[in-house]
């Protein structure tokens, strides 16, 4: 049986040469924390909505998700265009990651969306994980073109030479790739274990360079001096 795909326009955007930035649910929630903080602070809409059989909830079943007020949706990812920043973005977020069957199709057809509306580079953030301490707060990257390597290293961004990234934060890297548009990662040094609003702000604090995007780090700030209280003053027994 053949997948199902569906994907919901809801207003055209007004993008010029967008960046296409992926902030799925991913290790530590950080790629999805960078992009949601963005699309809170400017009160962005979303302009698409897709939903696919390769959409589950996160508990590997299939079915509905109940919102706070009684209603419910199916798991979906949205787009959401920002054009506050000097190179504007089209950014992706959602419920859950697709399947590991669905992951290529999906991002694909993603891709082919961001497209249609110029995008010419591909930003994919995520978590870093590390068990080491002093990397906490670090922000790694990778490129599929070594004029980014100077850029990385003026930002304080390590450059990241072995290992993997895995699910749709390393498909959308590959598949831009193959599309031969200018692909890079950021991803925040984190433990893993939770959500890291640390790690995503140090990602942010990159990204909000890289394309040129003015953003008010104060209730970020805020939100982590609470959960770094609650975790001095949780009981150790």
């Amino acid at each position: 049986m053949p997948a199902w795909v569906e994907i919901n326009i809801l207003r055209e955007p007004k993008v010029e040469k967008p960046a296409l930035i992926q902030g799925l649910p991913g290790l530590g929630f950080v790629g999805k924390l960078a992009v949601n903080y963005i699309i809170d602070e400017f009160k962005l809409k979303p302009f698409a909505e897709i939903y696919s059989s390769y959409l589950i909830l996160s508990d590997g079943s299939t079915g509905v998700q109940i919102r706070e007020d009684g209603t419910y949706h199916l798991p979906k990812i949205e787009l959401y265009a920002c054009t506050e920043s000097k190179k504007h973005a089209i950014l992706i977020t959602g419920d859950v990651q697709p399947t590991i069957h669905g992951q290529y199709e999906l991002v694909s057809r993603i891709i082919d969306l961001a497209q249609r509306y110029g995008c010419d580079m591909i930003i994919a953030l995520g978590g870093f994980q590390t068990p080491i301490e002093r990397e906490l707060g670090k922000v790694y990257g990778v490129f599929n073109d070594l004029s980014f390597e100077n850029k990385f290293k003026d930002l304080g961004v390590q450059i990241t030479r072995s290992g993997a990234i895995t699910g749709a934060c390393g498909v959308i890297l590959g598949l831009g790739s193959q599309r031969n548009l200018p692909s890079i990662g950021l991803l925040g040094a984190t433990r893993g274990d939770y959500p890291d609003m640390e790690a995503a702000r140090s990602v942010l604090k990159v990204l909000s360079q890289i394309i040129g995007l003015k953003l008010d780090f104060s209730r970020l700030e805020k939100e982590i001096e609470a959960v770094s209280y609650t975790h001095l003053t949780l009981p150790t027994n």
